[in-house]
């Protein structure tokens, strides 16, 4: 049980677009086209300048809950087992958020395990850990304690937080890492644009 309650993919998938991922039709004319590029149609002996552009927030909705997260980062989805669906979310540095979604049974009884389980290894590195555990009401209005572990080792610092929504045998388990090294504080404003904007169904 262990092993399937704690799997988490450590090689981490960027679905990024290809350079013409997509196809516009117009007037029955068709044209593979890209992100931020402009196009031309002749449609009855007119011109038409056609582009299509992805929004900057973009909202990823699940049947119990969504959140909002930059179009700089890609979501990535994985079946753990049967009744246990996991999304990703990285940075180019390793920050980020995890969501696992559990069909069959409540996973806040798993909170305590997990921050011990993905901060156990940096401990015994000799990372030091202090706890600053913290309630956030979230949009929707509900209140969700959140397990936060901060660990140090020669000025650097990693942050890991865990926090769960439970309802009769379903629920989510959510997991932010924030690793640091991120350009413009990526992994930061992620986490940050996750707890602003989450609400549950």
């Amino acid at each position: 049980m262990k092993n399937l309650l704690f799997i988490i993919t450590c090689s981490f998938f960027f679905n990024t677009y290809s350079q013409t991922d997509f196809i516009i039709t117009v007037n029955n004319q068709s044209q593979e086209i890209a992100l931020d590029e402009d196009y031309e149609f002749n449609i009855d002996g007119k011109t038409i300048r056609i582009s299509v552009k992805e929004k900057d927030t973009l909202l990823y909705n699940d049947t119990f809950y969504n959140f909002k997260y930059s179009k700089r980062h890609k979501v990535s989805k994985t079946q753990l087992d049967e009744g246990i669906e996991q999304i990703m979310l990285m940075t180019a540095s390793g920050s980020g958020i995890i969501i696992q979604k559990y069909d069959a049974f409540d996973p806040t009884m798993l909170q305590e395990m997990m921050l011990n389980e993905v901060t156990k290894e940096s401990v015994s590195y000799g990372y030091t850990l202090e706890r600053k555990d913290y309630n956030k009401t979230l949009k929707s209005g509900e209140e969700l304690k959140i397990l936060k572990a901060e660990l140090e080792y020669k000025g650097e610092i990693e942050v890991y937080e865990v926090s769960a929504v439970g309802r009769k045998d379903e629920g989510i388990l959510i997991m932010t890492m924030n690793l640091g090294g991120d350009v413009d504080s990526d992994g930061e404003n992620m986490i940050n644009l996750l707890w602003d904007t989450m609400t549950l169904n």
